[in-house]
């Protein structure tokens, strides 16, 4: 009996959701993944874990999901899709020619860990047919995987927390992976300082001449949120003024669940 480890599982469950497009769901990313595995027996994929309600081998799987979206790698929404991030793709890239599988103990010591209870990880993880809960995004995390989702779809190349000395942008999005500059920045406010926001977006227009925008939170309603920067714009940012667009959070929302609803077909109109 072979069970692979679950640090053996990362690289080859971000090579298969990267084969596949970016994107997998749950069943189709543990089947593609077992094939990394020949010592994993049909007999290794029946077992189950102490519960009596789940399977080992899915669970862990299902679990070195959740170890690689808190490490960044994979994005925590939506519910029912794994999907890469860039950070995920560079490091299945650093990483991918060195890999091994790796298992755990043999069939024996498998199997007296089952019985005896000693299969922590697992037991506490409960039954596999249920994914780990995913917290409530705030607001300002909230929009920008929204602003990720939607370049995602447009066919840009999206990357969140996007660091350019001396300032770290919300979103942007590139035409191409290694493009020297972003097309495209968005800074989403909430609650936050507002002349800091306006700052990145200046600095943004005077290094790469992107297009800008700006995500209020706080404020659903274009008009009020037109009258809340208006002031900076005759003033500070004057020269920005022709050029930021207002996004307000409800047009990001429609945005997203027409383009979402329409995912594949606009995949398929910017094939190449």
């Amino acid at each position: 009996m072979a069970i692979p480890m679950e640090e053996s599982i990362r690289l080859p469950l971000l090579r298969v959701i990267t084969d596949a497009g970016g994107e997998l769901t749950l069943q189709e990313a543990v089947t593609r993944v077992q094939a990394f595995f020949p010592q994993l027996t049909e007999q290794d994929k029946q077992l189950r874990l102490p519960s009596g309600k789940g399977f080992l081998f899915t669970n862990r799987v299902q679990w070195t999901r959740q170890r690689l979206v808190e490490l960044g790698h994979l994005y925590r929404e939506p519910r029912g899709l794994w999907r890469i991030t860039p950070k995920g793709k560079m490091f299945l890239e650093d990483n991918w020619s060195s890999w091994r599988p790796r298992y755990s103990t043999g069939e024996h010591g498998i199997r007296e860990r089952l019985k005896e209870g000693l299969i922590i990880d697992e037991a506490r993880r409960q039954d596999t047919e249920t994914v780990p809960p995913i917290p409530v995004l705030r607001p300002h995390e909230h929009f920008k995987e929204l602003l990720r989702q939607i370049g995602d779809i447009l066919g840009y190349y999206p990357e969140v927390e996007f660091h350019e000395s001396p300032y770290v942008y919300d979103v942007v999005w590139k035409t191409f992976p290694k493009a020297p500059r972003p097309g495209f920045v968005f800074e989403v406010q909430d609650k936050g300082n507002l002349i800091e926001a306006l700052a990145k977006l200046q600095h943004a227009k005077d290094t790469w001449g992107s297009r800008l925008f700006l995500a209020v939170t706080g404020d659903r309603d274009l008009k009020r949120i037109e009258k809340l920067v208006a002031p900076m714009l005759t003033g500070t940012f004057h020269r920005l003024a022709r050029d930021l667009i207002l996004f307000p959070p409800e047009q990001i929302e429609r945005l997203y669940k027409s383009l979402d609803q329409n995912r594949d077909l606009i995949r398929k109109l910017l094939q190449e």
